[in-house]
Order: C-alpha cells, then sequence, then structure tokens
C-alpha cells in the first residue's frame, strides 16, 4: 500500500514537471498578423494556453478574425503519451496530430504525422510570444503576442 502511495505521488510529480519546457506558452494572448502575414488578410485575435485536467493537459483556444471577413475558431489540447503530443481541431473542420518538440528554451515545435506537413512554431521574444504556421515547409502566417489579462 505505501509502495502504490509513494508511486501515485511519484506520477503526479512528474506529470507537473513534464510541463516546464512549455511553461512559457501559458496565458491569456493577444495578436495581430499584418496584412502581408497572411493569405486572408490582416487579422486580430486572442488565445489562451492554460493547463487542465488536473494539469495532465494544455489546452489552447484561439479565436481570430481577419480584415476579409473571415472568422476562424481552434482548439488545441497538448498531451504526453510516451512523447509529448498534440492533436488540433478547427472551424473548418480540420484535425492535425502533431509531434512536440523543444528545441530549446522559451521555443515550441508542433510538426504533424501526415501529408501536407503542416508546422506551427512558437517563441518568446522580450515579452512576446510570436508565431509562425507553415504548409509543407512554405509560410503561411506569422504573428506577435502580448500578454492580455485572464478574462473574467
Amino acid at each position: 500500500m505505501r509502495l502504490i502511495a509513494i508511486l501515485l505521488l511519484a506520477a503526479a510529480s512528474l506529470s507537473a514537471q513534464s510541463w516546464k519546457a512549455l511553461e512559457f506558452l501559458l496565458g491569456n494572448w493577444t495578436g495581430a498578423a499584418g496584412e502581408k502575414d497572411t493569405q486572408i488578410g490582416a487579422g486580430q485575435g486572442e488565445f489562451s494556453f492554460t493547463l487542465d485536467l488536473d494539469s495532465k493537459i494544455i489546452v489552447r483556444r484561439n479565436s481570430a478574425r481577419y480584415t476579409s471577413g473571415v472568422a476562424h475558431d481552434d482548439l488545441l489540447i497538448v498531451y504526453t503519451e510516451g512523447a509529448t503530443r498534440a492533436i488540433y481541431f478547427d472551424t473548418e473542420g480540420h484535425v492535425i496530430h502533431y509531434n512536440v518538440r523543444v528545441p530549446g528554451e522559451n521555443r515550441a515545435v508542433f510538426e504533424s504525422d501526415g501529408t501536407p506537413k503542416y508546422r506551427l512554431t512558437y517563441w518568446l521574444d522580450h515579452g512576446s510570444l510570436n508565431g509562425r504556421f507553415e504548409i509543407a515547409d512554405k509560410p503561411y502566417m506569422t504573428w506577435i503576442s502580448k500578454r492580455s489579462p485572464a478574462k473574467k
């Protein structure tokens, strides 16, 4: 019985520790993509990265609006299953499975399994959370985000 309690405590500790490298993402962010940074016009959006399910997963909720009139909402769930993985869903019906790696401090890269290859990269730069989304190694969109207050 004592061994089981020790193992459960160790597992809980590992779960909390496993997010250390992605901690820089956590919080609420407001961002903008310039007119030349998207194929659908300039955009404004907000997103959040939060720990959920007793810190077992990280959830990103994103909402963006573009000058072309396009609205985009999506959900990204980051989890560990041996390695760190993520699954993405959006209002256009896309579902993307990602492998997640942390190539350096305050940098995360989400790369898809399938074809075409999707890559979502985040990096912290002087308090701004920058992002880039690529399809088949071609830039599709870049943005700069600032931390915003939590919604009530």
